[in-house]
């Protein structure tokens, strides 16, 4: 099936331009071996690349080209499917943008075309390409640096609790993971990730569980991560925990008993986050948005933890804004 895929990525500072031109011969060398053609537009700063052939070979080539070291902030704009393709000249072509004029280039780009029809501003994928080329969006690119350019210092702050000092009653502990800005490279908020014990109410499977017993152990973990938050003194960092979203509903006072652990432990709502796991069906929603209204009203803000990766999606999405 033939496969239309789109990415953009910036260039490496260090990259030397001048070399781009044999990366490209070697591409198009690699390319036409797996029946893959394409073009790659580039305007100083950012690649702009179309692949179109076989899926399994699109998506092998895209793969290493995700490994490619002199790249980074790689995007998948597009990846579907087409009864042809639009540039089907060379396994790869490269198209510099700076050496055209602003007025021109875009149609300079549609000539490179050998769809059977005209190519049109119409078609999806060439909208990707208008979108670059005229650089009407450039201001919303997120710049995040190379990853290998981070340097992360530790400044000896780092703590290790005992949970059964601090909650005898609950087996489970609780281990904090940083959430990172990337662009102002701060940490803005700790995720309380449950790290269960064989032994535990929360290792048991699903299914040996007596009904209503994965929720109860769900929220009253939550005590224990508000009080490990309290004990490491984080300040005025936001505070992430998961909950299942059907606890919210079997669960009658749920938010109740989240707002008054949140107070036990010096805490206030605007500092937490609830994330939502999508990994089970939610059969009462209606229960469950006037939860999310609760906590919302009651100051604490909520999110939906790999969206796209259950069985909620876009019913869950449309039912409640998260924040």
């Amino acid at each position: 099936m033939l496969t239309t895929l789109i990415y953009r990525s910036h260039i490496r500072d260090d990259e030397p331009v001048k070399k781009i031109e044999e990366m490209v011969s070697i591409a198009n060398r690699r390319n036409m071996q797996s029946d893959v053609t394409g073009i790659l537009l580039f305007n100083g700063s950012h690649f702009f690349q179309l692949l179109e052939g076989p899926e399994e070979q699109v998506k092998m080539i895209y793969r290493a080209i995700c490994q490619d070291p002199r790249h980074y902030n790689i995007v998948e704009l597009l990846c579907d499917y087409a009864p042809a393709r639009r540039f089907g000249k060379a396994g790869m072509e490269l198209f510099d943008l700076r050496l055209h004029e602003r007025d021109d280039v875009l149609q300079a780009v549609f000539d490179k075309g050998t769809s059977k029809f005209q190519l049109t501003y119409d078609d999806r994928a060439l909208q990707f390409f208008r979108t670059f080329v005229l650089a009407t969006e450039q201001s919303t690119y997120f710049e995040i640096p190379a990853e290998d350019s981070w340097l992360f210092i530790a400044d000896g702050s780092d703590k290790e609790l005992d949970s059964c000092a601090l909650s005898p009653t609950i087996n489970d502990h609780f281990a904090f993971h940083p959430i990172v800005d990337p662009l102002s490279r701060r940490i803005i908020a700790f995720e309380a990730i449950v790290q269960k014990n064989e032994d535990s109410p929360s290792a048991i499977a699903v299914g040996q569980r007596k009904d209503g017993e994965i929720y109860t152990a769900d929220l009253k973990s939550k005590a224990l991560a508000f009080t490990m938050a309290h004990a490491l003194e984080l300040g005025d960092k936001m505070i992430s925990i998961n909950l299942l979203p059907m606890t919210l509903v079997n669960e009658p006072d749920a938010v109740s008993f989240l707002l008054n652990e949140i107070k036990a432990n010096a805490l206030v709502p605007e500092q937490i986050i609830v994330e939502f796991t999508e990994s089970e069906v939610i059969s009462r929603f209606d229960e469950f948005a006037e939860a999310i209204k609760s906590l919302k009203a009651a100051g604490i803000s909520v999110a939906i933890d790999h969206f796209g990766a259950g069985f909620a999606g876009l019913l869950l999405l449309s039912r409640f804004q998260p924040d």
